[in-house]
């Protein structure tokens, strides 16, 4: 009976280890995803023909942070970046891009939305609290939202302008995102970083399908550990690395 107590005990410990959060995701120092810069920075129009734009390769954003892909559906995208901005073209294939037209700052989670995941210093760690990075969700009529350190909506058209294109089956999104550090105050005017090469800065991507009658499904550009699913919204540590080079 004694040795049945202790297996119980020792069944309660391992259990109660188990509650509770994940430590902080410690992603590695060494791992980087180089960003070519623009020689001539692209024309934020939803037109996949500029320059800058033809030499890159497409990227595949086919990490399933939940619900459940179709089969026949693709999303793709490419970086670049200038001195003042981040360049995002996405190229959405068998997507139909659905918005409620209703008040974006009330519905940014009931449509279909990309969210943008930047941390300008690469210092990864927390930021359910402050500004060490952000999550900007973009609505396909180019509306910016994010939540201020008291989970208010605020509008981010300050760092992020997109625009849509649709060709048949095919849809092309591009974004211009501008970066700001940990000192950025809503309230006040604000100073955006100026990019360099050799910098390193955290970034992920997710396009998001709003589904009233199942789980949305949410495509995203970085694997998630199954630990920490469901957490990129909270650890910068989760979004992947890049390298601006010249």
């Amino acid at each position: 009976m004694r040795i049945l107590y202790c297996f119980f005990f020792l069944i309660f410990i391992a259990c109660g280890k188990n509650e509770g959060p994940p430590p902080l995701f410690q992603k590695s120092e060494n791992t980087f995803t180089p960003v070519q810069k623009a020689i001539i920075a692209p024309r934020v129009d939803g037109k996949p023909h500029d320059p800058a734009w033809q030499h890159l390769e497409w990227t595949q954003m086919n990490n399933i942070w939940s619900g459940k892909a179709s089969a026949n559906s693709t999303i793709q995208y490419k970086l670049t970046w200038t001195p003042d901005a981040l360049y995002v073209l996405l190229r959405l294939e068998n997507i139909t891009i659905q918005s409620t037209f209703g008040n974006p700052m009330e519905h940014f989670n009931s449509e279909d939305h990309l969210s943008v995941y930047v941390d300008e210093d690469n210092s990864a760690g927390s930021y359910e609290s402050s500004y060490n990075a952000f999550n900007y969700q973009i609505s396909p009529s180019n509306t910016s939202v994010f939540l201020d350190q008291n989970k208010k909506p605020r509008t981010a058209n300050h760092a992020v302008y997109s625009a849509v294109k649709n060709y048949g089956i095919i849809s092309y999104w591009e974004l211009r995102i501008t970066y700001f550090d940990s000192t950025f105050n809503p309230n006040a005017p604000h100073e955006a970083v100026s990019l360099k090469p050799e910098k390193l800065m955290g970034f992920a991507l997710a396009f998001e399908h709003a589904d009233a009658k199942a789980t949305n499904t949410v495509l995203g550009s970085v694997a998630i550990p199954q630990d920490y699913e469901g957490r990129i919204d909270l650890d910068a540590g989760l979004f992947e690395t890049l390298k601006l080079i010249q």
